[in-house]
């Protein structure tokens, strides 16, 4: 897992509860208090779920308002950050189309083969362009099993064009499956 994630959770830490908040989420996680997080580094996904287990317990919150407050985190520092990933796409179609290219650009950095795949493997998108609409399927394969987290990051680049579209899920890694399929139908695209 690339380390713009952990960054991002850091942040989120640190404006909810401060600096001793992400201390004891550290330590909990049996982090070392002054590791930096680089977005070019690729970290365990033990580590990960150590990280988000720790902030779960010590910000007393269960895992879908844990991951709703972390996508808004991620949405507000993917704008201030990368504000040409923004600018790039007319909609939503646009920015979720491109999604997984921009993830594995972050893999480029990485130097160990197997670690690079392995993030490059995560996301793969069919796109849908009929009579109905324009139409995504996502499929994601990581042993993190964050497709809440992409949901949630799906909406806030819905809302943030202002477009309308439904997403579902057909098949989840929590349920056993090889992965999880996520479809997002739009019914309305802004430019």
């Amino acid at each position: 897992m690339v380390g713009m994630i952990q960054k991002v959770l850091v942040n989120l830490l640190l404006r909810v509860g401060g600096q001793e908040t992400l201390n004891e989420v550290l330590r909990k996680a049996g982090v070392p208090e002054d590791r930096n997080f680089r977005i070019d580094t690729a970290y365990s996904d033990e580590e990960w779920n150590r990280l988000l287990a720790a902030t779960l317990e010590v910000l007393k919150v269960d895992d879908v308002t844990a991951l709703k407050l972390y996508a808004e985190e991620f949405y507000n520092y993917a704008k201030n950050v990368f504000p040409v990933w923004f600018e790039m796409s007319k909609n939503s179609y646009q920015f979720l189309y491109r999604q997984p290219q921009v993830h594995n650009n972050f893999a480029t950095g990485v130097t160990n083969k197997e670690e690079r795949k392995y993030i490059e493997d995560k996301f793969h998108i069919e796109a849908f362009d009929g009579v109905e609409g324009k139409k995504l399927i996502t499929h994601y394969r990581s042993r993190n099993k964050l497709c809440k987290l992409y949901k949630l990051l799906a909406v806030h680049i819905i809302d943030h064009y202002k477009d309308q579209a439904t997403i579902t899920e057909t098949k989840c890694l929590h349920n056993g499956d090889a992965e999880c399929e996520i479809h997002i139908n739009w019914q309305e695209l802004n430019a």
